[in-house]
């Protein structure tokens, strides 16, 4: 059933790709261009950029001075674990999805539960009291979703390809917090090595499923790093350096979000992501901003191979 099912998936995504492929054209909407990017780009270096273990790596080979926080545990085999070693707050998560992740911390809500019926936290993200962390539920919950592939793009706004194929990892982390809070997530829009937009907020992930952030900040260039840092609370040098690092890190893609978490104990290269709200932002407020900074060109994506790193260097 199982084989079947997943039979289905590929028929169902491929058909899926070739309409978009027929019917999307670049244009002033950043939701169709990036469907466009998602049934046109296929180099490979977008599967290593969109999978939490890869590119971890590869940000630290192009970029070796990065923060990265520390890492516990990577794994295929969540019998790999011990629990008992891990600090009272850490972070959970999958490496081959957007959301799965767990977030173990003292400023949590208190009356916070991990759900008995582990299927109904899927990709989301949640936040749960280290008092009513449940190992049990936990495992099951990650060892679900190591046997799941994100992106199938039958219940999104496009086929997400740089996912199809990922290696999947359960990864535990250092929870980073800001005065015993989430901490302030930060994210550059890159494209073609240029800053185009800047966005931060500070979320937080109350109800399974739910996301509820503090007002966010919409910067278009010309940027003011001074009054930016300022506002944030931290040194210019590190906005500055946050800002260079993910120019770096670019490299030479067309588009490229570079986010970054911003902590008591500084600022840390958080993840990076190709498919910005999986091509569904229309609605949100810098929805517009976006729009206006990029156009995909077909021909962007027509070097699928030469030139590129390949995946395994990085694993």
């Amino acid at each position: 059933m199982v084989l079947f099912f997943n039979a289905v998936q590929v028929i169902l995504r491929n058909i899926l790709t070739g309409y978009y492929r027929i019917t999307v054209r670049p244009s002033d909407d950043f939701d169709r261009n990036l469907l466009y990017k998602m049934v046109w780009d296929r180099r490979p270096i977008l599967e290593i950029l969109n999978e939490k273990v890869a590119s971890r790596q590869y940000v630290q080979s192009v970029a070796p001075e990065v923060p990265l926080a520390h890492r516990y545990f990577q794994t295929k085999n969540l019998s790999e674990i011990d629990w008992e070693s891990l600090p009272r707050n850490f972070v959970i998560k999958a490496s081959h999805g957007s959301g799965g992740v767990l977030l173990v911390h003292d400023g949590a809500p208190l009356k916070n539960r991990l759900p008995k019926n582990y299927k109904k936290f899927g990709w989301r993200k949640y936040e749960i009291h280290p008092d009513n962390f449940e190992r049990e539920i936990a495992i099951k919950i990650f060892s679900r979703l190591l046997s799941k592939t994100y992106g199938q793009g039958l219940n999104r706004g496009g086929p997400e390809w740089a996912y199809w194929h990922n290696n999947h990892y359960v990864i535990i982390e250092d929870f980073l917090s800001l005065h015993g809070r989430m901490p302030v997530s930060i994210v550059f829009n890159i494209v073609h090595g240029e800053l185009k937009l800047i966005i931060w907020a500070q979320v937080h992930y109350p109800r399974l499923g739910a996301a509820e952030s503090l007002p966010s900040r919409v910067i278009v260039p010309p940027v003011d790093i001074a009054e930016i840092s300022k506002e944030l609370q931290i040194p210019t040098e590190s906005l500055k350096e946050m800002i260079d690092c993910s120019i770096q890190i670019s490299g030479d893609m067309d588009t490229l979000r570079v986010d970054w978490l911003i902590c008591d104990n500084g600022f840390f290269f958080n993840e990076l992501t190709n498919y910005c709200g999986g091509g569904v932002l229309k609605g949100k407020h810098y929805y517009k901003a976006m729009s206006d900074m990029w156009r995909p060109k077909r021909s962007d994506y027509q070097q699928l191979v030469a030139g590129e790193a390949q995946k395994n260097d990085y694993y």
